[in-house]
């Protein structure tokens, strides 16, 4: 897509209809089941904008699929892979599947909070030039019960909005669960990258800046983001190689480059691999592995000297957790 078909797109305020039945929920589902039927619950608590919630089995052992079917809302409908397809695929598969101009994501064993999706699409219709509406997150624990300080450090803080393409190459600052997205802007980017098995939301967002503005919604919690055993990015401590492809996709993506300064292409991706290294070293610090994250925060510091203050309080913030 051409700036002028993205400014087309922005501009078009009679394409996606702010309506009652306008989003579509997808959710991916591997071995969800102890917690799926509490993320569809939250889904379907938002109301008359919820159309449809398409639940994609990726290949699970645990019975999810049966599960999320028996909701016994019409809205729900379940799509079983025979055999794991990844994430990413689940998602695409989930969209061609579903028919609302807006497009919600949440992963299958976080909580929609009560509310939010309301809250998005009023924001949406006061801004229609914005492709994506985001608000924040916080964390819960396996039995629900809240994970960490995050959130009362963070109420005042404010997210990038408008033209965030620069802010969002450096650093990702969303996670899955806390957006809506125009389905126009979805199509636009092709979907989520089926090759990347770390990173692929953060890739999807920047292909998404690059076409659209994104609005942030100040105070708006919009989802709980549930911290467990099997959340690898935030209990088991991952390499930096493992995130390593993620990033070249970004920055080899010529839709996401080329609105980029050249001269300071560099740059950003320094500060977005310093970024990612003192968000693995708080990692480390949650996990007890300490020298792990020391090695981390001075790894980031190297990197980046400018991001070094940031780095470090991050680091820090960890210990009391944020």
């Amino acid at each position: 897509m051409d700036r002028q078909a993205a400014r087309n797109l922005n501009r078009d305020k009679s394409s996606v209809a702010v309506a009652a039945g306008s989003v579509s929920a997808i959710i991916p589902a591997h071995n969800a089941a102890p917690f799926i039927a509490d993320t569809i619950a939250s889904v379907l608590a938002q109301g008359d904008c919820i159309g449809e919630v398409i639940v994609v089995d990726d290949g699970s052992t645990d019975g999810s699929g049966k599960v999320a079917a028996a909701s016994g809302d019409p809205r729900v409908r379940v799509i079983t892979m025979k055999s794991s397809v990844g994430v990413s695929a689940a998602r695409n598969i989930g969209v061609r599947e579903s028919s609302g101009g807006w497009l919600y994501f949440i992963d299958a064993d976080d909580v929609a909070r009560p509310g939010a999706l309301a809250q998005l699409i009023e924001a949406a219709a006061a801004k229609p030039e914005a492709g994506l509406v985001y608000g924040d997150y916080d964390r819960i624990r396996n039995d629900g019960a809240s994970a960490g300080n995050r959130r009362h450090f963070m109420a005042m803080r404010r997210k990038p909005t408008g033209d965030v393409l620069e802010s969002i190459v450096q650093k990702n600052c969303m996670v899955v669960g806390a957006q809506i997205v125009k389905r126009e802007l979805f199509d636009a980017c092709g979907g989520f990258a089926e090759n990347l098995r770390k990173l692929e939301d953060w890739h999807f967002w920047c292909m998404a800046a690059a076409r659209t503005e994104f609005l942030f919604v100040p105070g708006l919690y919009v989802m709980s983001y549930r911290v467990h055993e099997t959340s690898t990015m935030h209990t088991r401590l991952l390499p930096f190689d493992a995130v390593r492809p993620g990033i070249e996709a970004v920055y080899t993506d010529p839709t996401i480059t080329r609105r980029l300064d050249a001269k300071r292409l560099a740059g950003f991706r320094r500060s977005t691999e310093a970024a990612m290294l003192s968000y693995l070293a708080s990692v480390a610090v949650r996990l007890g592995t300490y020298r792990a994250g020391l090695v981390m925060i001075f790894r980031s510091i190297r990197r980046d000297p400018a991001h070094g203050p940031r780095a470090v309080a991050q680091f820090a913030g960890a210990f009391v957790g944020l």
